[in-house]
């Protein structure tokens, strides 16, 4: 029997071998990994709000509302009023948050592809067949029916 836990921990390492490679390119080339995320989940999302991208990334709303802040400050975003809600903001990319998106997406497809390089076809359907069984354990047997948004 393999040791499961040696495996979700090489999992885990993989993964935050690759964020961090990719936050340094990125970071040597004056962009940010965490913003160009940020950026692209609004973008791929719209309508969105604040709360939609805290509870996407796992964050503090207050840490959101700062990086949002940010975003606002150096013209990436807007907050528009909510037709369905007053009292609240959606976020929307200004046409400079979508040039960010375009500088740093062809360095982070470039990136993903050197990480994937080694995979042939096969090797990237059976991961991708392996990924789907490990989504679908985590949906319906770690988060419950009351963890689902």
């Amino acid at each position: 029997m393999p040791d499961l836990d040696a495996l979700a921990l090489r999992y885990s390492r993989i993964y935050l071998r690759l964020h961090r490679h990719l936050d340094r390119r990125m970071a040597a080339q004056g962009a940010s990994l965490a913003r160009a995320k940020m950026l692209n989940f609004i973008a791929n999302n719209m309508p969105v709000r604040a709360a939609d991208v805290a509870d996407w990334f796992a964050l503090a709303p207050r840490t959101v509302t700062q990086a949002i802040d940010t975003m606002e400050r150096d013209g990436l975003v807007v907050r528009v009023a909510d037709p369905a809600d007053r009292r609240a903001k959606r976020l929307e990319i200004t046409k400079n948050g979508e040039q960010v998106i375009r500088q740093t997406e062809p360095l982070r497809r470039e990136l993903v592809e050197q990480a994937f390089c080694l995979l042939t076809p096969a090797d990237t359907a059976q991961l991708e067949r392996i990924l789907d069984k490990l989504e679908l354990a985590i949906e319906t047997r770690l988060e419950g029916p009351s963890d689902q948004s």
